[in-house]
């Protein structure tokens, strides 16, 4: 980004296309564990919260929760993201499904596309096994718990 314009980089600011590539996600263990217990204490509910972190050496490392206030039912979650800090590290989502399937849904890719980097789902049993993670395209991203 070093030969563009101020224009330029306002707007790949603004577009969110200045965000970096990342080749590895990694995700704090203590932000695992609260997945997974809010997970199992909202059951039958959905809960859905934005992931915070940043990427640093084409490392993706997430190490925090943002909620923002919404609703939840047994059938899906939503968040008033016109809440969402201006400035913050939000860097992509987590959410759970009450069953036993943590593919993505149609709404799901629809949000991913427009909301951040990295998306997880989970679903029952609620343990670390049943967590899937997606880039913004909706494919398959692994992750390491650190």
């Amino acid at each position: 980004m070093e030969n563009l314009s101020l224009f330029q980089r306002l707007m790949n600011y603004l577009l969110g296309t200045d965000r970096k590539m990342f080749q590895e996600v990694n995700i704090d263990r203590e932000v695992v564990d609260e997945i997974l217990q809010i997970a199992r204490n909202s059951y039958p509910k959905e809960f859905v919260a934005m992931l915070q972190g940043k990427v640093k050496d084409n490392v993706l490392l997430i190490d925090g929760l943002l909620f923002l206030p919404g609703e939840t039912s047994d059938q899906g979650a939503v968040m008033n993201l016109f809440m969402m800090p201006l400035i913050d590290e939000g860097i992509g989502s987590v959410h759970s499904h009450p069953g036993y399937n943590a593919n993505p849904s149609g709404a799901d890719l629809h949000f991913f596309s427009k909301n951040g980097l990295f998306h997880m789902i989970i679903a029952q049993p609620y343990t670390l096994d049943s967590i899937n993670a997606y880039n913004s395209f909706g494919e398959r991203v692994d992750f390491k718990v650190i």
